[in-house]
């Protein structure tokens, strides 16, 4: 759960604006603000959860392809649902996001964090950001944010991948293992049930 929590740091510092070419340049402008608000905010921080639920769905979640990521979680599971469990299954899966990103902001104390060169595929509909936070006393922690091209200047981002690991990866093996165990509308019911 600690790795899912950072990843979850991590790609919250990942999230872009909309209208701009190259996607570092939206991922350092958007984490800019963010972690600017968490460390000015920082007494909001311990009266409850309703600060970070902000920062999330007003930084985070209008470019995060939430449906993407919930398809390419689930694989051929998502092709076996009707379209109501498709849609509570997204919602349900906003939730754990919603949570796991306002834990993850917690943990932010002003780390400096760096950008690499933006590596598009040969196509240009695909990029990846590469970027490293410096922890005190500690080797950086490296990160790639995987986003897409949903239409010209707009990037949306459906991973992320950190040594190797990558947020859908764990995510697909988590839910695969609770589908299996409890079932497909216990999953979702749990999902939803998700405390915010």
């Amino acid at each position: 759960m600690r790795v899912l929590a950072l990843f979850s740091l991590l790609l919250a510092l990942a999230v872009p604006a909309q209208a701009e070419k190259d996607p570092k340049v939206l991922v350092k402008s958007v984490a800019d603000v963010v972690l600017s608000e968490i460390l000015a905010n920082k007494e909001k921080l311990e009266q409850g959860p309703s600060f970070l639920m902000g920062l999330v769905e007003t930084h985070m979640l209008p470019i995060i392809d939430e449906e993407r990521m919930t398809m390419m979680v689930l694989g051929d599971q998502w092709k076996a649902m009707n379209s109501d469990q498709q849609k509570s299954f997204v919602e349900g899966f906003k939730r754990l996001m919603v949570k796991t990103y306002a834990g993850a902001f917690k943990a932010y104390n002003g780390q400096e964090v760096t950008y690499g060169d933006t590596r598009f595929n040969k196509t240009g509909s695909k990029a990846i950001v590469y970027s490293a936070i410096q922890m005190p006393g500690g080797t950086p922690v490296e990160l790639q944010y995987r986003l897409y091209q949903a239409k010209p200047d707009t990037w949306l981002v459906y991973d992320a991948n950190l040594a190797g690991l990558g947020v859908l990866k764990t995510y697909r093996v988590q839910f695969a293992e609770q589908i299996q165990r409890d079932g497909l509308d216990k999953t979702i019911a749990d999902l939803m049930n998700i405390e915010l």
